[in-house]
């Protein structure tokens, strides 16, 4: 399939994503709200769903069987406290006309302008990662379908920026977030166009991922039964879908369903399409069974294509995060490949998208806005408009953001796979964790304490997960991780004040 198939394929999609906006905004417009609904509501919020979901998850069960699910448990089992946990939140905000999660932090503590500070470069520096596992995933999908093969080679190779079409990839999101996300200006900061297109990723997303289920499970093999028991042939599948020879432990169970549990709450995008885009706060009650139910449904081919990705490429020929594009095509059913790829295409966007938009309001109302009205010398090119100052605000902070990701992609995401990279952003975001629930239900929680808490713990995530990875892949000097930063031995990044095995 030519690469110009590809584009045009996606371009078609996006503006199909245009359509889907511009007739919400319509009906906005005329007081008949398209996104007022339980249902659309709780779709949007499968914005969770990214491309780590519908590659990495893969690539994660081929690797560790059963250790993709913790990823999913934690939001089931978060749900039921979810909708008190939630509502609550939804309330102070909507009475506070607070948009993001580093306003929300800012404003439980006496409005602090430093902690709102503090809390934006956290999450800044958390989701850039994440980001640049959807340019990964992007990219991947164009390179293996413009070249019409699944070898594992392509995805490793490095070329120059202006060749690069991960870089080009970068700069369409760019535009495409600022077209949806900073059109006009809105004081609640509501895009009702951007939660229905967002709704209708999320279903063609899982459509895509439960059809090329169906084909492998029923077309390549002959249902569940056939597909298992000849995996369970295999030494290597059958150690892989035993607990014990997956490397799985409670401990990592543990962590990583706790870490989900605060994701689906504290990730920039979820608080925005969650809280900032609530119309209204009983929607959580139907939105505690109806997102479950989503994640269910989008993880019950999970397993199945792993098996069936690892039967049918010798390990190390083919990146298990391809597989639900891979096989497809070693079948000879590009249309269905191609109907895959704009879903991974579609989970990818949504993402980048709204985390964007999050980030940029995070930006423009914590770090530039009060640095321009507190300087005199920058506050007088500024004058006149301040709402379409804000906008060119934001919109620089998106592009700003996207070349960062890009940046991180070229530095490590190449050498690392979806499900590593995107743990390091729900580590960073759980730093929040503390100082939001404090901020709920702890009335004696002091600014002070905040600002300890959020500094020390984003101290200890920089130095143990990403500047350690960039040290891995080259960016760094390498003796950080073999002999401790400032060479003392207690601060090895991967052995912190002695601990072992965490």
């Amino acid at each position: 399939m030519s690469a110009a198939v590809v584009i045009f394929a996606c371009v078609a999609y996006v503006a199909l994503l245009f359509l889907v906006a511009w007739y919400a905004d319509l009906r906005s417009s005329q007081g008949r709200s398209l996104v007022n609904n339980p249902y659309i509501y709780s779709l949007s919020l499968a914005v969770y769903c990214t491309a780590w979901t519908y590659f990495g998850s893969v690539g994660r069960a081929a690797t560790t069987g059963f250790g993709f699910l913790p990823i999913y448990l934690g939001p089931t089992i978060m749900m039921p406290l979810w909708v008190i946990v939630i509502r609550k939140i939804i309330l102070i905000s909507k009475s506070q006309r607070i948009n993001s999660v580093a306003d929300f932090i800012s404003s439980r503590y006496g409005k602090s302008t430093s902690l709102g500070v503090l809390a934006t470069l956290i999450a800044v520096c958390s989701i850039i990662p994440y980001i640049s596992i959807q340019l990964k995933a992007v990219a991947s999908c164009f390179e293996i379908m413009a070249v019409h093969s699944p070898d594992a080679s392509i995805l490793t190779h490095n070329p120059p920026v202006l060749l690069d079409s991960s870089f080009y990839i970068s700069i369409a999101l760019a535009i495409f977030t600022v077209l949806f996300g900073t059109r006009n200006l809105d004081p609640n900061e509501r895009h009702e166009g951007l939660v229905a297109a967002i709704a209708f990723e999320s279903v063609l997303k899982l459509v895509a991922f439960l059809t090329v289920g169906v084909f492998v499970t029923f077309g390549i093999f002959n249902g569940f039964g056939d597909l298992f028991s000849k995996g369970m042939a295999s030494p290597q599948i059958a150690n892989i879908l035993s607990l014990e020879g997956s490397g799985l432990n409670a401990w990592s169970w543990f962590w990583l369903t706790l870490l989900s549990m605060f994701a689906i709450i504290l990730l920039p995008r979820q608080f925005h399409i969650a809280v900032v885009e609530n119309t209204n706060p009983n929607f959580t009650a139907q939105a505690a069974w109806i997102f479950p139910l989503y994640l269910l449904l989008i993880n019950i081919f999970v397993l199945p294509i792993a098996v069936g990705g690892l039967l049918q490429f010798p390990m190390g020929t083919v990146d298990p995060d391809t597989f639900v594009l891979s096989l497809p095509l070693a079948h000879g059913q590009d249309l269905l490949a191609l109907f895959v790829a704009i879903g991974g295409f579609s989970a990818a966007t949504s993402m980048v998208i709204v985390a964007t938009i999050a980030l940029s309001i995070m930006v423009s109302n914590n770090l530039v806005m009060p640095l321009l009205l507190q300087s005199k010398r920058l506050k007088e090119p500024f004058r006149g408009d301040v709402s379409r100052t804000l906008l060119q605000v934001r919109r620089v902070s998106i592009v700003a953001v996207l070349l960062l990701a890009y940046a991180y992609f070229k530095s490590v995401s190449l050498s690392q796979t979806l499900v590593s990279i995107g743990l390091i952003s729900f580590v960073g975001v759980a730093q929040f964790a503390p100082a939001v629930f404090a901020g709920l239900y702890w009335k004696r929680g002091t600014k002070a304490g905040a600002m300890a808490g959020l500094a020390v713990g984003f101290v200890i995530w920089a130095i143990t997960l990403p500047l350690p990875t960039l040290a891995e892949a080259g960016v760094l000097p390498m003796q950080i991780v073999e002999n401790g930063w400032f060479n003392l031995d207690f601060l090895k990044p991967y052995n912190l004040f002695g601990m072992e095995g965490m």
